[in-house]
């Protein structure tokens, strides 16, 4: 198991731990019930860990992973909905506090914080691969671990080189995965900040994804890459799919957002509607982003063993029904990552 995950008996104590903290602050709250409501449905569930968090890299290959073409960045307003969203307003340079939760079911998701950089990223191996015998994990955690790993921008002669992007950071931790022909395949997304431009970056493939939260609206949130229903886009050592074919884009962030990054444990149980809620409800009551992300995660899980509520994926399932698939109800067991990361002032 990774050393990242925590026992159950570690998760109740943390979620009776938040459940006194919600109390405390909304005790001279006129909402104190419906707050103690919203987080009694969102903070109950099984197991939880959390984490925070090599790299001598070869010229040769660092200079073909910064000669390699990335793709034109996205405006996220592809993925936004008409209505009137908060504007971000001018702020100071920024930086993310970064947090993470992870509870693990077959244990073969990845994770990364790296908060000097201002880069977090989430994988989830591939696994359909665990019945051929093949750990389904190891690709998940080569990705994220050459990630970090490559986090800081490289530096020659006391200067920075070149500006280290999530998608060439993406290219260069692949690039290192295959070439030690780590066994099989893993979807990802990549989010940094850019501080002093106030722009967070992503690069995504699959159906891991990220949310951008601001003043309890979701302005922004990744759409999942699939061939069809639960067949996500993956980066493999043979075969897969290309670098090229990731989600790559940037859009303004705000002091105040909220960011949300999480594998497909915590998209296919948690709807949108949901995790916005619970994140505006959480930053009312002063959260940190550690035990915002254990909440976030503990909801997942609980949606994971409910067979009878709708889940974002029995809703796509019922989708799919048409093209010969049975249909799935209730919430889905899966491996669940969640990293958070506050955006704030570089001088706070």
């Amino acid at each position: 198991m990774s050393d990242m995950a925590i026992t159950m008996e570690q998760l109740e104590r943390r979620m009776k731990q938040i459940m006194i903290e919600v109390d405390e602050r909304a005790a001279n709250s006129i909402d104190k019930a419906r707050d103690r409501a919203v987080f009694a449905k969102m903070l109950q569930g099984n197991g939880i860990s959390s984490g925070e968090e090599e790299d001598d890299d070869e010229e040769e290959e660092e200079k073909k992973a910064e000669e390699g073409e990335e793709p034109a960045p996205k405006d996220c307003s592809d993925n936004i909905s008409n209505k009137k969203l908060p504007a971000a307003p001018r702020a100071r340079a920024l930086r993310m506090d970064l947090a993470s939760c992870y509870i693990p079911d077959h244990d073969e998701d990845g994770h990364f914080v790296h908060p000097k950089s201002g880069f977090a990223g989430v994988a989830d191996g591939v696994g359909g691969y665990r019945e051929y015998g093949v750990d389904a994990a190891a690709f998940a955690r080569a990705l994220m671990t050459h990630a970090r790993a490559g986090a800081n921008p490289p530096v020659k002669r006391g200067r920075i080189t070149a500006q280290v992007t999530p998608y060439n950071l993406l290219q260069r931790a692949y690039m290192k995965a295959a070439r030690a022909r780590t066994q099989r395949g893993s979807t990802a997304v990549i989010v940094s900040l850019h501080g002093s431009s106030k722009t967070l970056r992503w690069a995504c493939i699959g159906d891991s994804g990220f949310a951008v939260l601001r003043a309890g609206k979701m302005v922004h949130r990744s759409k999942a890459q699939q061939s069809c229903f639960n067949c996500p886009f993956q980066l493999c050592t043979f075969g897969g799919n290309r670098l090229a074919d990731a989600d790559v884009g940037e859009a303004p962030v705000a002091e105040g957002d909220v960011v949300v990054l999480g594998t497909d444990g915590l998209f296919d149980n948690v709807f949108d509607v949901e995790l916005q809620r619970g994140v505006e409800k959480g930053r009312e009551l002063g959260l940190s982003p550690q035990k915002m992300a254990d909440k976030i995660a503990a909801a997942a899980r609980k949606m994971a063993g409910n067979r009878r509520a709708p889940s974002p994926f029995s809703v796509e399932s019922a989708r799919s029904v048409q093209d010969g698939r049975k249909r799935h109800y209730g919430g889905k067991f899966d491996d669940i990552t969640v990293v958070v990361g506050y955006i704030v002032s570089k001088e706070s």
